[in-house]
């Protein structure tokens, strides 16, 4: 990745990729290590790579958990101090993290190479090659999701992540996701059944669907969408045995998620619906746009 690897194979680059937060940032990882291995860079192994460190450090953040810059800063020294002392390394920051600091990152830590917003993991490999190229890249703009045509690298041989839609609208007062995330953008159904259908076919038994706000998924598209429907379309899958989503905002639950889960045999009736406060005044200061009531109705009507 810099100027002293030119001739080096780059088979013979490694990487290392740690991960902190969410479901959204696992699968956003799953996205990296895939396009990485795609171009070549194939993961630290530590019992064929005895005492050596990796040429590509990926950390993917989060800005939820307490201290989150403090840990960001803490993971990537070590590096920083390696390139300092004059070893090649690229040394990437991805996340919420990175979307919140942008700029800010290269002024703290001037050895980090690439500064990459949540809306850039399916396009890690176009970034480094910018920075191949001798820049240091911060991607932090407002972007459209680009449909990965890369192959994920799974965790998981039985359940897979399968992204649905990306960002929040919400605004919720003690949150940043919609800072970090940005706007909703759904993905289209028959992109996601492809996809889903493609895991299936390689063996995969359970698809979890995730999004920010999962039940709000298609109503920035036009004609509008249901996430009731896409539980149906999805479900019908043959060979799906397990379906499963994150994570609902009890706004937009509707009676309808629960009747497509009732009526969805691959559908698990399970439910991950947060829940904040049971006091209608700190839910309105929250900014939830919901209310005690509203959330035991969505309760009952699951238990019948």
């Amino acid at each position: 990745m810099g100027q002293s690897r030119e001739n080096k194979d780059i088979s013979d680059l490694t990487y290392k990729l740690e991960t902190m937060g969410c479901q959204m940032n696992m699968a956003d990882s799953e996205r990296i290590e895939g396009q990485l291995q795609g171009l070549g860079i194939r993961p630290l192994d530590p019992d064929v790579d005895k005492n050596k460190q990796p040429d590509v450090v990926i950390l993917n953040t989060c800005s939820i958990r307490d201290h989150a810059e403090q840990k960001v800063y803490s993971y990537i020294g070590p590096h920083a101090k390696r390139k300092r002392d004059g070893e090649d390394v690229t040394i990437i920051v991805a996340g919420c993290v990175a979307q919140q600091e942008g700029e800010a990152l290269l002024r703290r830590v001037p050895e980090v190479d690439l500064v990459m917003g949540p809306q850039y993991a399916n396009r890690i490999g176009d970034l480094l090659e910018d920075v191949s190229n001798g820049n240091q890249v911060v991607a932090t703009e407002a972007s459209h999701i680009m449909e990965d045509s890369t192959k994920p690298r799974r965790q998981s041989t039985v359940a897979a992540w399968v992204n649905v839609i990306y960002g929040c609208n919400e605004r919720c007062t003690f949150c940043i996701v919609p800072t970090t995330r940005g706007v909703e953008q759904s993905r289209p159904a028959e992109s996601i059944v492809r996809e889903v259908t493609e895991l299936v076919e390689q063996g995969f038994k359970e698809i979890t669907l995730l999004g920010q706000n999962i039940d709000a998924y298609g109503r920035d598209m036009i004609p509008k969408r249901k996430f009731s429907d896409l539980i149906r379309i999805v479900g019908e899958i043959p060979g799906l045995d397990r379906l499963r989503f994150v994570t609902s905002h009890p706004r937009y639950m509707s009676l309808g998620v629960v009747d497509s889960v009732a009526e969805t045999p691959a559908a698990c009736e399970c439910f991950h619906i947060p829940f904040q406060s049971g006091s209608n005044e700190i839910l309105a200061a929250m900014g939830r746009g919901h209310t005690r009531e509203k959330y035991l109705h969505i309760v009952d009507r699951i238990r019948s």
